[in-house]
């Protein structure tokens, strides 16, 4: 069954620079009200005033890339869920998408047309049902209290990146840290810690099911992943199936570092007073999780069973 068969024709805007792809697009979507540009620069605009539940844009065009034009958008239109059609491995890209346009989902094309049609109906029906976070960026006064209030959990066992991130974080923040996943779930058992900054490769084994499967199971929590390994199917496949929040590579730097954390905090503090928003940032339904590299189903459980710290939050395990 169609799960947006009991809504109003869901709005989609499609931006592309070739015809033929706007075309397909526009036939495979025929049951939706299209919008459709080859003009990148003219679509945060369209995507504003026909108020658009969901944009899916190129990456690869000639006058903006897809990244930018879904930064625009997520400003002016905040409610619009925005998807990135993609042909390439380009890490710039993909890093340029995690850090700033917050991309719900990556496409590679050429796409599966049924896959496209669940997924944007997927994500018109949760750009319909929940609330978009506030587009402001929140006070300093919020930001100090939420710099109090909410600690970071550094998940991160090589010296050199622990070291560098005692510099950069602990003047500023309250910073717990753990050299294995089993001290880190400690630590989310008894502390209020809204992001969870987080190497891929530890000693221990590959952390990529552990980031999924906190994310999967805890949503609101915003998960900063670090990486040695400049690849953009990791970066993609770590926001499908694990809303990264954002993807920092090394040796980390202080000035990005720090704005992914104040970033990562204040997203976290607009989740904790708009719990339902949390939808927006669920992973891809499809995703199973199993014990995996350092994810074992013991670690699996007690994910599952971390306390929420925000009220009336809904998960989705």
């Amino acid at each position: 069954m169609d799960e947006t068969q009991d809504l109003p024709r869901y709005r989609v805007l499609f931006v592309d620079d070739e015809e033929r792809i706007l075309r397909a697009l526009k036939a495979l979507f025929r049951d939706a009200d299209v919008f459709m540009t080859n003009d990148p620069r003219q679509a945060p605009g369209l995507a504003r005033d026909n108020d658009v539940d969901v944009v899916v844009c190129d990456q690869r065009m000639p006058e903006m890339l897809g990244v930018d034009v879904l930064r625009e958008i997520k400003t002016m239109a905040p409610r619009a869920m925005r998807i990135l059609l993609t042909g390439y491995s380009d890490l710039k890209a993909v890093l340029g998408s995690v850090n700033e346009g917050e991309v719900f989902r990556f496409v590679n094309k050429p796409w599966d047309n049924a896959e496209l049609r669940e997924l944007v109906q997927q994500a018109a029906q949760i750009a319909r049902e929940a609330p978009a976070l506030p587009a402001e960026p929140v006070t300093e006064k919020e930001s100090e209290a939420a710099r109090n209030e909410v600690a970071l959990l550094v998940l991160a066992d090589d010296p050199l990146t622990t070291q560098r991130l005692r510099e950069i974080l602990d003047p500023f923040y309250k910073v717990h840290y753990a050299t294995t996943a089993e001290r880190a779930l400690q630590l989310l058992e008894q502390f209020e810690a809204g992001v969870v900054i987080c190497e891929i490769e530890i000693a221990q084994g590959d952390l990529t099911g552990f980031i999924k499967a906190l994310k999967q199971h805890h949503p609101h929590l915003q998960t900063i992943a670090i990486t040695d390994r400049a690849d953009a199917q990791l970066a993609v496949d770590m926001v499908n199936e694990g809303q990264v929040f954002r993807l920092l590579l090394k040796p980390v730097r202080l000035g990005s570092c720090r704005l992914a954390v104040d970033a990562a905090i204040a997203q976290y503090w607009k989740l904790k007073r708009n719990p339902a928003a949390a939808r927006r940032v669920s992973v891809a339904p499809s995703v199973e999780q199993k014990p995996s590299g350092a994810l074992n189903e013991s670690l699996l459980s007690r994910i599952r069973q971390l306390p929420s710290r925000i009220a009336g939050l809904t998960r989705f395990s």
